[in-house]
């Protein structure tokens, strides 16, 4: 593919990545997912998913040189982070910005304008963007402090009951821990042997497990998935106690209808996701997370593609 001023929108998460590339005329020429691209999990490996999600989305053809890349990434906050991010630049690109995740999720949400996103996968980010244009956030600390409520935090939460469950400590295991002991172990050395190999992503194909045997009836995943909605509820608090809310994230279905009636009462379906935050972004110029509210626009921006136009079309 030629050069010609390609702009790579990412949204890299602990579990997946997508990219949209948007041509030099505004048209989309191509979208597609890879595995996870979060700069807690390490540079090289978010650059490998950017890398795979690209030659995806512009097959059969090859990469453009030199595109603008504008990433939205957890863990986007680290200078250091960052500095190495765009030292091992494999695609010399003429530009590239970097954001966390949930700040682009919060911008397509609202496209632009004041609210509140709670963005609930992997990991969580609760921002909000005030009428006077100040951006506040809450949770997305990482994996290793924070991220309560999220699908790593729910898996660790599991195998914690799991440990307890075997060594006496916690008498109930429910449906739960039998189940996890199939997946994760069944004993000391085999748990260890697991837990060697675990990051947040790991931990993370266990919320599944959590939420399903919630809805069966088990009081040991009934009270992890109880104690990641309150975990939730508190950082949307901590951001904006009123306004509109839009819930983002894998997770998403699973809480939407868990919340506490006052905040159920402020839901309001997201017109766009961190992709199309990006490409707003792209559009005028806001290089960080600090921006003013906008005015509404008659025209999408160029990568603009929405909410539900954006959930289908995607290369795997």
């Amino acid at each position: 593919m030629s050069d010609g001023g390609f702009l790579a929108l990412v949204d890299g998460g602990g579990t997946g990545s997508r990219l949209r590339l948007v041509a030099p005329d505004g048209t989309i020429a191509g979208e597609a997912t890879a595995g996870p691209a979060s700069l807690t999990l390490g540079v090289a490996l978010s650059w490998n998913s950017i890398a795979d999600a690209l030659a995806r989305a512009c097959a059969p053809g090859p990469a453009p040189r030199a595109p603008r890349l504008w990433c939205g990434l957890a863990g986007g906050r680290s200078p250091a982070r960052q500095a190495e991010f765009r030292a091992t630049d494999p695609f010399d690109c003429t530009e590239i910005v970097i954001v966390t995740d949930g700040f682009a999720s919060l911008v397509g949400a609202h496209a632009g304008r004041p609210g509140t996103a709670l963005a609930v996968g992997t990991g969580v980010a609760a921002f909000a963007l005030g009428d006077d244009g100040a951006v506040s956030s809450a949770s997305a600390w990482g994996f290793a402090i924070g991220d309560e409520g999220g699908g790593a935090w729910m898996g660790r939460r599991a195998v914690t009951a799991l440990s307890q469950w075997l060594d006496g400590r916690q008498i109930e295991g429910g449906t739960l821990c039998p189940r996890l002991a199939g997946i994760v172990g069944g004993g000391f050395d085999a748990i260890q042997s697991w837990l060697s190999g675990a990051t947040a992503t790991t931990f993370a194909t266990l919320a599944p497990a959590v939420v399903e045997e919630a809805e069966n009836g088990c009081p040991v995943a009934g009270a992890i998935l109880s104690d990641a909605i309150a975990e939730l509820t508190r950082a949307v608090d901590a951001v904006a106690p009123a306004g509109p809310l839009a819930l983002l994230g894998g997770l998403a279905p699973v809480v939407a209808p868990r919340l506490p009636h006052r905040l159920a009462a402020r839901l309001t379906p997201p017109q766009g996701g961190a992709l199309d935050g990006l490409a707003l972004m792209a559009a005028r110029g806001w290089r960080g997370e600090a921006i003013a509210p906008a005015p509404a626009g008659p025209t999408p921006p160029p990568g603009w593609r929405g909410w539900q136009a954006a959930r289908t079309g995607l290369r795997a």
